[in-house]
Formats: C-alpha cells, sequence, structure tokens
C-alpha cells in the first residue's frame, strides 16, 4: 500500500492535473478535442493512485486541500478551490475501477456553471439529478482547524461536521440538539409534553443508533440535556414503576444512558424476533451488532447494555443460540487485530458465523496495509481445495464473499494463483458434482471481475480461457453455468475501459486481440457497450477502429447493429449499416428495406454500400426496389451495382423507378435502361418494350430503350418493333424502328 507521504504527493500531483483540465473544459467542452490530451493526463494520474487506494477523495476544508484523510496547504491549487466553492463543492470521491468516460462526466459536472447547478435547487438536488458511477460528490463544509490527519475517511468526517455545524449553540433547547444529532424533524403539532417528548426521544435515540450517518456520540449528551430541561421527575413518571426506582436519584446523563440501552435492546430484540428462522436471520444478526456495537461506544457500558439484550431476547422468545452469536459477534470485534489473526489462523473449518469476521478482518487488513496477513488468512481458508476432503460445495459457495473482501490492487498476485487453483477444479471434472462446478465457476466470475477493476486483463482473459474451454467440451450441460459466466467477466465499468484502452492501444496487436475476445465472450452486453462509444466518438479514425472491433463480435454485433437501423439519429443507422456490412450478415438485405429509404443520403450510402459488400442473396433485388427513394448520388452508386450485378430479380424495381420517375431524373432514367439492357432476362427486354411505347417518357430516355432493344437477342423484339412502327407512324422513332427493322432483314 501507498504510504501516506506518496499519497498526500500523488494527491497534489492529480489536483494540479485535475486544476488544468477543468480550465480546459470550462473553456470549451469536456468533448472538444483541445481538452482531451489535459483530460487523459488527470485520468491517467487519477486511475493509478484510485488502484492502489481502492478509493480516492481530493477537495478542500477551510482553505485546505484535504487528499484522502490528509489535510495539507498547497497554494498552486487556489484556482480549484475557487471553482469547487462556487459550485457548492468539498470534496469529490473516486473508487477503483473508473473509466475515462465517467470521469469526463465527473469533469462535465464541475465544469457546469454555478448558476445551473442553483437553479436545480443547489448541489445536492443537481449530483441526485447526475449520478455518475464510481463518482461521489460531497457538499461543502466548513472547518476551523489546523493542517492535520482527520483519523478517518473524508466522507465520514464531512458528515460529522457537518452535523456539529448544523447543532444549535449553547443553551437551546436540548431536544433540538437531539432532533439534529438524529437528522429527524419534529411533528407539526408538537406540544411539548413528556410524554411528547418522550415519544420523540425514543425515535431519535433508534435513528441515531441505526443510521450509520447520523452521529451517535453525542447521543446521550442530548438526551442529557432534555432530561434537564423537562426534569427527570417527569420523564421518569412515564416509566415503569420498576424502572422508576431503579433510576430513582440518578443523575440526568445515568437515565439518559440507560435510555439509550433499554432503546437499543429492544430494537435489537424486535429485529431478531421478526427474522428468526427465516432466510434474512443471518443479514439482520449483522445489522444488529453493528448497532450494539455503536450503542456500546455511545455509552461505554458493554456488559450491562448485553444484559439487557439478554433479557429482552427471552422475553421475545428469541432462541439463546442467537444471543450467543451476537455475544459472540460482539467479542469479536472488540478482538485487536492481532488476535482476530491469531484465532483466524488456528481455524480448520469455519462456521456460517465466522466467514464475516473473516471478510471484515480481511477489509480492515487491506485497509491498514496489511496485505501479507490478509494473504496469509485468505490462503489458509481456502486450503480447503487442496485437502482430501473433496465435499467442498459450503466452502465454495461462501468463496465469492472472501474473494470481494480480497480486492485490491497489492492482492492481484493472490487473485492469480486462486483463478489458476480454481480452474484445474474446472476443467477436472472428476472431482465435482454440478454443484460444486457452479460454484467454482461462481468463484472465478468474480475474479475476474475484480481483475477488470485493476485493470489486470490478461487475468480476465484466462479466466474466459478456461471457461470458454469448459463450455466447448459441453456445450449444452454448460451453457447455464460456463456460458453464462462468459457474460458476466467484467463489471460495466470495466467494459468501457476496455473498450477505451482498444482505441488508446491502437499500436498493440497482442492487446486488440485480447479485447476482441473479451468482448465477444460478453455478448451483447460487450458489444452494446462498444456501440455507445461508436456513438460518442468523434474522431473519424477511432470510429473505423471500433467498426472494425465490432465487426469481431459476431452474431451479438449483429443483431445490435439490426436494431439501430432505424435510429432517428443519422450517424447512429449510418454506423451500424457500415458494422452490417463489415459482420457479412446474410440478412442483411431483407434487414435495410426501411434503411434505404432513410431521408438522409449518408445512411443511404452506407446501406447500399453494405449490401454491395456483403454480397448476400436478394441484394440487387431490394436495391432496385429503393430506387425511387434514392438520393441522387446514392441513384448513382445503386445503379453502377445492379448494372455489375445483371440480377434478373432487379428488373421489376427498376421497371418501377422508369415509370415512377417519368419526368424528371432523366440521365438517372437512361441508366436504368442501359442497366436493363445488360440483364439477359426477357422480363428485362419487355420493360424496355413498355418505356419505348410510353410517350410520357423523355425522348432520350425512349431512344435508349429503343437501342436496347436494336440488340436484344430475344424472338419477341422483331415484331414488337414492327407493331411499334406500325402504330404510331408519327413517332419521331418510328423511322428509327424501320431502319432496324429493314438492317435486320438485309
Amino acid at each position: 500500500m501507498l504510504e501516506k507521504s506518496q499519497i498526500k504527493l500523488q494527491g497534489l500531483a492529480f489536483g494540479r492535473s485535475l486544476q488544468m483540465a477543468l480550465k480546459t473544459v470550462v473553456m470549451y467542452s469536456v468533448e472538444h478535442p483541445a481538452a482531451e490530451r489535459t483530460l487523459h493526463q488527470a485520468y491517467d494520474c487519477l486511475n493509478n493512485l484510485v488502484k492502489q487506494v481502492q478509493q480516492f477523495t481530493f477537495g478542500y476544508l477551510n482553505r485546505r486541500v484535504l487528499v484522502n484523510n490528509i489535510l495539507t496547504q498547497d497554494i498552486a491549487l487556489g484556482q480549484l478551490e475557487i471553482e469547487f466553492a462556487k459550485r457548492g463543492i468539498a470534496a469529490i470521491s473516486f473508487t477503483a475501477g473508473i473509466n475515462v468516460r465517467d470521469f469526463k462526466r465527473a469533469l462535465g459536472l464541475l465544469a457546469t456553471k454555478p448558476s445551473v447547478i442553483e437553479a436545480r435547487g443547489g448541489i445536492k438536488p443537481f449530483l441526485e439529478q447526475n449520478p455518475i458511477e464510481g463518482v461521489r460528490v460531497l457538499p461543502a463544509r466548513k472547518l476551523a482547524d489546523e493542517d492535520k490527519e482527520l483519523g478517518m475517511d473524508a466522507e465520514s468526517y464531512l458528515i460529522a461536521e457537518g452535523l456539529m455545524e448544523s447543532r444549535p449553540a449553547a443553551g437551546l433547547r436540548g431536544l433540538d440538539l437531539l432532533s439534529q444529532c438524529a437528522r429527524i424533524e419534529k411533528p407539526v403539532d408538537f406540544a411539548g409534553s413528556a410524554k411528547e417528548v418522550l415519544e420523540l426521544a425514543g425515535k431519535a435515540t433508534q435513528t441515531a443508533l441505526v443510521d450509520p450517518e447520523t452521529n451517535s456520540r453525542e447521543l446521550v449528551t442530548a438526551l442529557a440535556q432534555v432530561l434537564e430541561e423537562l426534569k427527570p421527575e417527569k420523564l421518569l413518571a412515564l416509566m415503569p414503576e420498576s424502572k422508576q426506582k431503579e433510576l430513582a436519584g440518578c443523575s440526568a446523563r445515568d437515565v439518559a444512558t440507560d435510555f439509550v440501552e433499554d432503546t437499543a435492546s429492544r430494537w435489537a430484540a424486535s429485529q431478531l424476533a421478526g427474522s428468526a428462522g427465516g432466510p434474512e436471520a443471518a443479514a439482520a444478526e449483522e445489522e444488529v451488532i453493528r448497532v450494539l456495537l455503536r450503542g456500546i461506544q455511545t455509552t461505554r457500558m458493554a456488559e450491562r447494555l448485553l444484559q439487557k439484550v439478554a433479557r429482552c431476547l427471552q422475553e421475545s422468545n428469541v432462541p439463546a443460540e442467537v444471543y450467543d452469536r451476537i455475544h459472540q459477534g460482539l467479542i469479536w470485534s472488540a478482538l485487536s487485530p492481532k488476535e482476530k489473526h491469531d484465532r483466524l489462523m488456528r481455524l480448520e473449518r469455519y462456521s456460517p458465523q465466522e466467514i464475516p469476521h473473516i471478510a471484515n478482518y480481511l477489509k480492515e487488513s487491506l485497509n491498514e496495509g496489511r496485505v501479507g496477513e490478509a494473504i496469509q488468512v485468505a490462503d489458509h481458508y481456502f486450503a480447503f481445495l487442496d485437502g482430501a476432503q473433496r465435499d467442498v460445495r459450503k466452502e465454495l459457495a461462501r468463496a465469492p464473499d472472501l474473494l470481494s473482501a480480497m480486492a485490491a490492487l497489492q492482492t492481484l498476485p493472490f487473485m492469480h494463483r486462486m483463478a489458476e487453483r480454481l480452474s484445474i477444479e474446472l476443467l477436472d471434472g472428476k472431482h465435482l458434482d454440478g454443484e460444486c462446478h457452479r460454484e467454482v465457476v461462481n468463484c472465478l466470475t468474480t475474479t475476474a471481475q475484480i481483475g477488470g477493476t485493476y485493470e489486470d486483463f490478461e487475468l480476465v482473459h484466462k479466466i474466459g480461457s478456461d471457461l470458454n474451454s469448459s463450455l466447448a467440451r459441453k456445450e449444452a450441460e454448460h451453457a447455464e453455468c460456463c456460458g453464462k459466466a462468459l457474460g458476466r467477466l467484467l463489471t460495466p465499468g470495466a467494459v468501457e475501459r476496455v473498450v477505451e484502452l482498444y482505441v488508446e492501444k491502437r499500436g498493440d496487436p497482442a492487446w486488440a486481440k485480447t479485447a476482441a475476445a473479451l468482448l465477444t465472450w460478453l455478448g451483447p452486453f460487450g458489444g452494446e457497450k462498444v456501440f455507445q462509444r461508436l456513438e460518442e466518438e468523434p474522431a473519424a479514425a477511432n470510429r473505423m477502429r471500433l467498426i472494425r472491433l465490432l465487426s469481431q463480435l459476431g452474431p451479438a454485433a449483429t443483431e445490435l447493429a439490426r436494431a439501430r437501423f432505424s435510429d432517428r439519429r443519422w450517424y447512429v443507422a449510418r454506423n451500424a449499416c457500415i458494422v452490417a456490412g463489415e459482420l457479412g450478415d446474410p440478412e442483411l438485405p431483407n434487414q435495410l428495406q426501411g434503411t434505404l429509404r432513410h431521408a438522409d443520403s449518408r445512411v443511404q450510402q452506407a446501406a447500399v454500400t453494405a449490401i454491395i459488400k456483403g454480397h448476400a442473396p436478394g441484394g440487387a433485388r431490394v436495391i432496385a426496389d429503393a430506387l425511387s427513394s434514392l438520393h441522387p448520388h446514392v441513384l448513382e452508386l445503386a445503379l453502377d451495382e445492379l448494372s455489375f450485378l445483371k440480377d434478373p430479380a432487379s428488373v421489376e424495381g427498376l421497371g418501377q423507378f422508369i415509370f415512377g420517375s417519368k419526368g424528371s431524373k432523366t440521365m438517372a432514367l437512361e441508366k436504368a435502361v442501359r442497366v436493363l439492357a445488360a440483364i439477359p432476362s426477357e422480363s428485362a427486354g419487355q420493360v424496355l418494350g413498355m418505356v419505348l411505347f410510353d410517350t410520357g417518357q423523355a425522348p432520350s430516355v425512349r431512344k435508349s430503350a429503343l437501342d436496347a432493344l436494336s440488340h436484344c437477342p430475344f424472338s419477341f423484339v422483331g415484331p414488337f418493333l414492327a407493331e411499334f412502327a406500325r402504330h404510331a407512324p408519327s413517332d419521331p422513332l418510328a423511322e428509327e424502328c424501320q431502319r432496324i427493322l429493314g438492317s435486320s432483314r438485309g
């Protein structure tokens, strides 16, 4: 893990690059080419940092720079502080796995004019309307203090400071302090009677204990102030007689402490009684442990609180073993890191209650930089894979949670070892039944997603290859496990990062091959991300690169392209046509019938080009049927292709175009006649004859038809020309017909 001094230096370096990028984006826009270089410099700086620390926060508190949980000074970042302050932003927090697209969105948000943010109700409502994956913006708070280390994560500190800042000044009502501590509103019809105060105090106390974002440490102080203002005897009068005797003569703080304990124990009993024996029991027990820990931290009376919990559970008929688990959970939470490590390393088998302990220990160890100890415990747990006992389904079912707890850049070597070990189990069918096989697949999928978050796509590719090999052996049998797992190899953010790197690493053919394989395994999920990037990409060279990538994705990309043929955005429909042409979709001509009639000539041209490139059956007929709808320059391209194909199936469409367009497009009609003349079909000759008889056509068009007929080898041509000369002697072309007939008889 990075040392605090390294985090500070790299964090300030990111701040300077962010300041430059934001200045450029404010001047131009986040998508403007002028912002590209500075934006990517800031992203690269952030990405290198956030992969190391998993979550990174940068911002300002009281004219000081906030770098994760360190407050320091850097006068060079003054302009960025001004920009943050204008928008009511204290800090912005990024999580590992953020991609360029989401970073751009974050920069775009930071660059939004303050007046626009204000018009939307301020920064908080504005952020709720514009959520960004992997990014959290924290509203501004004030802090008066020396440079210091905060001692907690920045987000928690800001929340705490916000609560303290909004606390009533000394001398104001204790009930107001209690309400603000718990962040609840007093009822509108609140009259201030002792009963109402007791009810509101109970609600506030429970909220302060349950909600992790409230400041529970202020709870007893606030309650004590309420009691002093209300007079303890009034409150005691509303309590059971036994409680009155117990608390008689106690100070307001002692009564407040007892009140918190009673509230916490009653809440715990109700939660556990409501979930006893149900599928949500484990989650309820974990939540109860968390709240009771807050109660212990608040009252400093652990043993007495536990006695009250035991009594409430007994009254609620909650089994004694539930209390034992709660008790053990609280004892575990009180152990030192070394005691936790030693206890976990001594275990050979793990009960369901111990799995959350392992997960919490792993997360805590990684957060505190004790990577080696975390890996040691994780290796100890996964040693069951190497044991003689092969009944490992339960352990495998728990493993994804523990693998997720181990997610960090520093644990990637561990992830590689786990992937290798799990792949042996995956491909060695002798040792696993069907259910165990599915659990191994789930473990591998989790490992791949962790690798993708930290851009270890080599790990993801290795896992994908193994899953694909397993699928290939028995496709029908493994479609539901290995097949579906391939579609979940990466999270949405990681998929976007694969596409971004594909565009950036244009000189790396090995990476291009890896990216194509990953996206192919992901199926429509991967193809959709490429299409989305294609729709947003301003650079033509990058668009062509993305189109080449899509052309390698097979049927999934074909379906996605088809879905975009009718898109109202012309460039989306055009790109879809190009992709479909590259993919060689055999159904392409029929699929593009509507697109050939698109209002934009660029879409029409792309559709015609796709059909030409695809060489699919039926292309000539579809193009010919659309001739009347084509823009002039696209029409020229279409007629050239029909002239080359000489397909009799295009005759009907050519005829409809000629007779439907007479009086206009004379040059195109002449070319259409020449196309008909090149088709070796009697039906083409018959259409030419109809053109000759149609006096509504331009003389040059009819003359072209006559010239074409004069060279037709079909037997009906001679009698047809004779009939024309006899029935239309005054027609200017009758004399030409006579000459042709005379020449043929001679």
